[in-house]
């Protein structure tokens, strides 16, 4: 009898639960429907992807030979900029003969035309070195320190016109200044008084 009331039982639950318009028949069913707003909402969140087998590359990773980037902007002496060197894109100080001495910044880029790629054609591309070279080649003043260095033809050369004349009345400080400076520009301690670096030959 007990068995009986079971069947029973079990069988006028089915029935109901076939008679009853829109029901939900199983519980996956609930599990997976997900209210409007929360999709919507999860769409709008995820951001455009793009196409990882596309032959465009991002404007920001094209190489120097297809952008235009402006120069670094000078800033040496601005007391504003250095306490808060966020704030403006520019360069504090130039030049440096180690990795860790060179500053770095940001600068503004464009894209050239007729190079396609993806994403903005504008961008800001970041570390960027605060170098600048001005026409002063290392071999070439080496040369002039050598074979002129007692006449100031190097320190002329260099724009340190002052200690020059001096170097030339003196004759090179009698041999003495010819020698010093050789050991510094063949050390790094003579440089361009512009700050600038020595330009390489390729």
């Amino acid at each position: 009898r007990r068995s009986s009331d079971l069947l029973g039982g079990q069988a006028l639950f089915l029935v109901s639960m076939l008679l009853l318009p829109g029901a939900p028949l199983t519980s996956s069913s609930n599990s997976s429907s997900t209210p409007a707003w929360i999709s919507s909402t999860t769409e709008s969140a995820v951001p455009e992807e793009r196409d990882p087998l596309s032959p465009l590359v991002l404007c920001s990773f094209l190489p120097e030979e297809f952008i235009r980037c402006d120069e670094p902007q000078e800033h040496v002496g601005n007391k504003s900029l250095a306490d808060e060197p966020g704030s403006v894109h520019g360069c504090q100080k130039f030049g440096g003969q180690e990795y860790t001495e060179v500053e770095r910044t940001k600068v503004h880029c464009e894209a050239l035309d007729g190079i396609e790629c993806a994403g903005p054609r504008k961008f800001l591309r970041e570390n960027v070195p605060c170098l600048k070279y001005t026409g002063h080649y290392f071999i070439t003043t080496l040369f002039y320190s050598f074979f002129l260095g007692c006449f100031g033809v190097d320190r002329f050369c260099l724009g340190h016109t002052g200690t020059a004349v001096g170097k030339l009345l003196t004759l090179g400080g009698l041999g003495i200044w010819w020698f010093v400076d050789l050991i510094l520009l063949i050390t790094g301690g003579l440089m361009p008084i512009d700050g600038s670096n020595w330009c390489t030959f390729y």
